[in-house]
C-alpha cells in the first residue's frame, strides 16, 4: 500500500529534526586585532595653484597635494578652493590647512584627512588676503589684508579657527603680506610690503611691524629693505628674518630688542624664507627672477655667522620655500619651469623635480604618522554528539 505523500513529509521531516538535534553545531567567533610599530611618515607638501604666465595668471583656484615621502606617488587630485590662491599654513596638529584667495577676498579651510574644501572664510571685500600665520596652539590664524587690485591694505584680520569667526582687524603698515609668529606665541611680525602688486597706488615699504598678539596692538615698525615680502622666526624665538626683495638682502632683526641687523646680501631678489626645527642654524631663502639672477635660485644663509652660502640653482623663478620636518630637504616652488626642486639640506644639492602644471606658487609641508593595524577573525565549529 503506497503511503501518502504528506505522511512521507511527516517522516522526513521529524527525521531532519532528529539528526539536526543529535549533530548540532555551534559557531564561535574570535576576533583578535594586532598593532604593528609605526609606519614610516607619510610627508605631504600641499602646493596652491594661481594659474600659469599669461592670460591665466591670477585666475588658479586649486591646491594640490603631493605625496614627497620616499617612494611617494606624487601629485594628487587638486582641491578647489577660492581664486588666486596667495598662502597656505597648516596647524600645528596637522589635521587642516588654510588657504588665503587673494581675489576671491575669502580664506579656504581644507581637511587634510579627508582631502575636503570647507565652507569659505569671508573677508572684507577689498582685503586682498595675501600671507597667513597660525598660532602655535592652533586657536587662531591671522591674515595680512595687502589690499585688493586698487586699493592698499594696512590691516592684519584674526581668525577664531574653532568657530571660523573674523576678529576685529589690526592696523600695521601699508600692503602687509608676510607674516610670522613667535613660537611663544606673543607675536606677529608683519611685512610692511606697501604698494608691490601691479594697480596698486603708493610707496613701496620698508619696514616690519610687530604685533603684540596679547593685547591685539601694532608696535612702533622696524626699518629694513626695500620691498619686504617675507619674514621666517627661529626656532628658538630669538631672531626674526625678512626677506627685502628690491634690496637682494636679508634683514635680521633681534626680537629681544626689535632692532634690525646689518642685512645680509643673497643672489637674486628673495621673496620666502624657511627654517627648520632640525636645524636651527641654517635659514633657507627662496630668491626670485630679479637683474641679479635671471632665473633665480635658493640661498642657504648661516644664523650662526649671518652670511650667505653659495647659490643653488633650481628651476626658473623660485616662489615659495618649505623644509620637511625631519630637516633633510628643502622643497621649493618654481612658478615659471611649473616645478617642485627637492635641495638636499646636507649636500646643498637639487634633486630631481616633480611637474607641477597650474602655476605653483605657494607650499606648506606636514608629517602625518601611522600605525598598522591587523584585524583577524577566525570562526570555529563545534559538533555536539548525542
Amino acid at each position: 500500500m503506497r503511503v501518502p505523500r504528506s505522511v512521507l513529509g511527516a517522516t522526513a521531516a521529524f527525521l531532519a529534526v532528529l539528526a539536526a538535534a543529535c549533530n548540532s553545531t555551534t559557531t564561535t567567533t574570535t576576533t583578535t586585532t594586532t598593532t604593528l610599530p609605526p609606519l614610516p611618515p607619510q610627508v605631504y607638501a600641499y602646493v596652491t595653484m594661481i594659474g600659469f604666465p599669461g592670460s591665466n595668471i591670477g585666475l588658479g583656484h586649486t591646491v594640490v597635494p603631493v605625496n614627497i615621502s620616499v617612494g611617494g606617488n606624487g601629485a594628487g587630485a587638486p582641491v578647489g578652493v577660492g581664486t588666486y590662491p596667495d598662502a597656505i599654513a597648516i596647524t600645528p596638529d596637522g589635521t587642516h590647512a588654510y588657504v588665503t584667495n587673494y581675489a576671491s577676498n575669502s580664506v579656504t579651510p581644507i581637511d587634510l584627512l579627508t582631502g575636503k574644501a570647507l565652507a569659505p572664510i569671508a573677508l572684507g571685500a577689498n582685503a586682498g588676503p595675501a600671507g597667513i600665520a597660525i598660532t602655535p596652539d592652533g586657536t587662531k590664524a591671522y591674515v595680512t589684508d595687502a589690499g585688493a587690485t586698487g586699493t592698499l591694505g594696512d590691516t592684519v584680520t584674526p581668525i577664531d579657527l574653532a568657530t571660523g569667526k573674523t576678529l576685529a582687524p589690526i592696523t600695521v603698515g601699508p600692503g602687509p603680506e608676510g607674516i610670522a609668529i613667535t613660537p611663544n606665541g606673543q607675536r606677529a611680525y608683519v611685512a610692511d610690503t606697501g604698494a608691490f602688486v601691479t594697480g596698486q597706488t603708493g610707496a613701496i615699504g620698508s619696514t616690519v611691524t610687530p604685533v603684540d598678539l596679547l593685547t591685539g596692538r601694532a608696535l612702533p615698525a622696524i626699518p629694513v629693505g626695500n620691498a619686504p615680502a617675507a619674514v621666517a622666526i627661529s626656532p628658538n624665538g630669538s631672531t626674526a628674518l625678512v626677506a627685502n626683495v628690491n634690496s637682494g638682502s636679508v634683514s635680521p632683526i633681534d626680537i629681544a630688542t626689535d632692532k634690525a641687523g646689518s642685512p645680509i646680501s643673497v643672489l637674486g631678489g628673495p621673496v620666502s624664507i624657511a627654517i627648520s626645527a632640525s636645524d636651527p642654524t641654517t635659514a633657507w631663502v627662496a630668491d626670485g627672477v630679479s637683474t641679479a639672477s635671471k632665473t633665480g635660485n635658493v640661498t642657504p644663509v648661516s644664523l650662526t655667522t649671518d652670511t650667505a652660502g653659495s647659490p643653488i640653482a633650481v628651476g626658473n623663478n623660485p616662489q615659495s620655500i618649505a623644509v620637511s620636518p625631519d630637516g633633510t630637504t628643502a622643497w621649493v616652488v618654481c612658478y615659471q619651469s611649473q616645478t617642485l626642486v627637492p635641495v638636499s639640506t646636507r649636500t646643498q644639492k637639487p634633486g630631481a623635480s616633480i611637474h607641477l602644471p597650474g602655476g605653483p606658487y605657494a607650499i606648506a609641508v606636514v608629517s602625518r604618522s601611522a600605525s598598522s593595524t591587523t584585524t583577524t577573525t577566525t570562526t570555529l565549529k563545534k559538533k555536539q554528539q548525542s
